[in-house]
């Protein structure tokens, strides 16, 4: 009787030395001298498999598995965390693992994963390092498909994060080739994000290096339409449908952003009826009547650019009672409320439930939050310092002298600027409030600390017995100026640090440092400050200048109301885009992003003086600007 030898683990040896033997052993033996007795078929040991997909299987194998193998275990189980988004089992994995064990390509993936930590952890820096020193993903031919992605991915954060976010854009781009429809459409999301961040996207986009790289130049053409401010909401989307027909192929020509793919559901479905709720007397009637002005000019506007409006109602709420005034509005057939103004009114508006029709309130409560159906619009002094500190930071100053005048603004400024610089990482070496612009040739000599210099001198001078030649020093531990001072007191500090040695400390002050004057004669000693503020001060604009025609007073300490009303009339019918969070209108008084909190945050712009004009510091030429001190971290 012919048996056929079962092929098992128990019998690879024996096979393989029959191989070796030469015998050309196929699946059966042939017929042999003597019979084979019958026996049972051994028990085969089965092997256990691996699920790749598996991370935590993979690290229960990596912990039997030799040294080598473990490493490359424990790298899968990491990325497989990665793309499942548990960043924190990825960190503890990285953390341990024996990059000294890892072969092939597997360095490489470990580098993006380390990057991607270091990233994290705020040390983006730290992070561009490792990657600069690997290869470019497109040229390893080791890498997966889902390597790849993820190396554009991390590449393309890793570089916005460092600034550079035209190259950030090309690696999203490049990432999109790799995937699939519906992995596209998170993919442009995260284009669209980074895209948003670029300065002055319209000259980027007409440089002629980006002739060869169409999908770029349209990204940025898209992101100079979102970040125009258009009289209408018609306007808008008319060049919205222009730059679809002219970018048919581009990937966002079917899927718009929403901030723009929305426009024609906004357009629909705007406000008929909007209600004004405004002081016109009393204490806050100025400020309510330059509310209402700035309100009415952007309305106008827009009725000239051929856009459609709604109709106006104005109430004057002088006499209180805003709930009663509310309920008034809503049985006129309101569609949305605009105000009020007063503090204690947006509190009684905050608590009276339920409200039939939303409210965008033109102040802060300053404590109570509040939902989608009350936004609250203030122009907060605390938002001025937090980006005086961001941006000094960012410029690389550590140590800061910090000067304000004693008004209950200025401490609200400051205080706010020192607990964001410190956050940061930054020092506040002295701070000196002072009451009157006579004291602040002697805070600058008082914290410069000149008279100790002096005294040293005069030391000197009596042990030696001699007249000693002698030239003051200031102290050496300073990188800048942070300032809140009204005009009158910020015109005294550049010649008072220039008296004192120190016309080299760059400064940077909050935006009631310049009221808009044009007469050089009294911008002269601003120049070179940089500062903190609304776009209506620092980028005219055709609205701004029909305003400041028809109130002269629009030019002085009322333009932020006008502004503010101007930009009140923009959002009332964009109040759904602000809930579905919107990346941000770009307001007169600043680009405006819905918080958590029921609160709109304002990122306000730069500029700095030139030559008595404020000349936004993005577009200002780097040998007009104050040199920048970089310190260490």
């Amino acid at each position: 009787m012919t048996t056929c030898i079962p092929r098992s683990l128990a019998l690879a040896s024996t096979l393989a030395a029959l191989a070796a033997a030469g015998l050309g052993l196929t699946g059966c033996a042939g017929p042999a001298t003597e019979p084979v007795p019958e026996r049972p078929d051994p028990v085969v040991a089965e092997v256990p498999t691996i699920d790749p997909d598996d991370p935590v299987a993979l690290l229960r194998e990596a912990r039997r598995a030799a040294p080598d193998r473990a490493a490359e275990l424990e790298l899968r189980a990491a990325m497989r965390y990665e793309q499942q988004g548990e960043h924190d089992r990825v960190s503890e994995i990285i953390s341990a693992l024996d990059v000294d064990r890892l072969r092939g390509s597997d360095p490489h993936r470990f580098a993006l994963l380390d990057a991607r930590m270091l990233l994290d952890e705020g040390r983006p820096q730290a992070a561009w390092l490792v990657l600069s020193e690997l290869p470019d993903w497109r040229y390893v031919s080791e890498l997966s498909n889902d390597d790849r992605q993820l190396a554009a991915l991390i590449r393309a954060r890793v570089l916005a994060a460092n600034g550079r976010l035209v190259s950030a854009l090309r690696e999203y781009i490049l990432r999109d080739s790799l995937l699939t429809n519906a992995d596209r459409e998170v993919n442009n999301r995260l284009t669209w994000k980074a895209a948003l961040r670029v300065d002055q996207a319209a000259q980027v986009a007409a440089r002629p290096e980006f002739a060869s790289e169409p999908v770029l130049r349209g990204w940025l053409e898209l992101v100079t339409i979102a970040h125009s401010r258009y009289p209408s909401l018609e306007a808008q989307q008319q060049a919205v449908i222009l730059w679809q027909r002219r970018w048919e192929d581009h990937p966002a020509a079917l899927d718009l952003p929403p901030a723009l793919g929305r426009l024609p559901e906004l357009i629909a479905l705007r406000p008929s009826r909007v209600a004004l709720l405004l002081p016109l007397s009393g204490p806050m009637g100025s400020a309510g009547n330059a509310l209402r002005d700035g309100f009415m000019a952007a309305h106008f506007a827009a009725l000239a650019a051929g856009g459609a409006a709604p109709i106006i109602m104005v109430f004057d709420t002088a006499g209180g009672d805003v709930t009663r005034h509310y309920i008034e509005a809503v049985d006129q057939g309101a569609d949305v409320v605009v105000g009020p103004l007063a503090r204690d009114a947006v509190r009684d508006l905050v608590m009276f439930q339920p409200r039939d029709v939303p409210v965008l309130a033109l102040n802060s409560t300053g404590g109570m939050d509040s939902d989608a159906s009350l936004i609250q619009f203030g122009l907060i002094p605390e938002d001025e310092g937090i980006q005086m500190a961001q941006r000094a930071h960012a410029d690389g100053m550590r140590r800061a002298l910090v000067l304000n005048a004693q008004e209950a603004w200025a401490e609200r400024v400051m205080a706010s600027f020192e607990a964001k610089f410190v956050e940061l990482g930054g020092t506040v070496v002295e701070r000196r409030p002072f009451a009157a612009t006579a004291q602040i040739t002697q805070s600058v000599a008082e914290s410069l600390l000149i008279s100790e210099s002096e005294a040293r001198a005069g030391q000197m001078r009596r042990v030696l017995a001699s007249n000693l030649e002698f030239e003051p020093r200031r102290r050496q531990d300073l990188d800048f100026v942070a300032m809140a001072a009204e005009p009158v007191s910020a015109r005294a500090l550049k010649p008072a640090l220039a008296y004192h040695f120190a016309g080299d400390l760059p400064v940077y002050a909050s935006s009631h440092m310049y009221d808009g004057s044009t007469d050089r004669r009294v911008t002269a000693d601003l120049d070179g400050i940089r500062f903190v503020n609304m776009p209506w001060r620092i980028a005219p604009t055709a609205l701004r200048n029909d305003v400041e025609s028809a109130w002269p007073e629009a030019m002085g300490n009322a333009a932020s109301f006008y502004a503010m009303g101007a930009d009140a009339w923009h959002l009332h019918a964009r109040l759904p885009l602000l809930a579905d969070g919107d990346p941000g209108f770009p307001g007169l008084t600043g680009t405006l992003r819905l918080g958590a909190d029921g609160r709109l945050k304002r990122e306000l712009g730069w500029a700095v003086l030139h030559n008595g004009l404020p000349v936004r510091l993005e577009v200002m030429a780097a040998p007009l600007a104050a040199p920048l001190r970089r310190t260490s971290p």
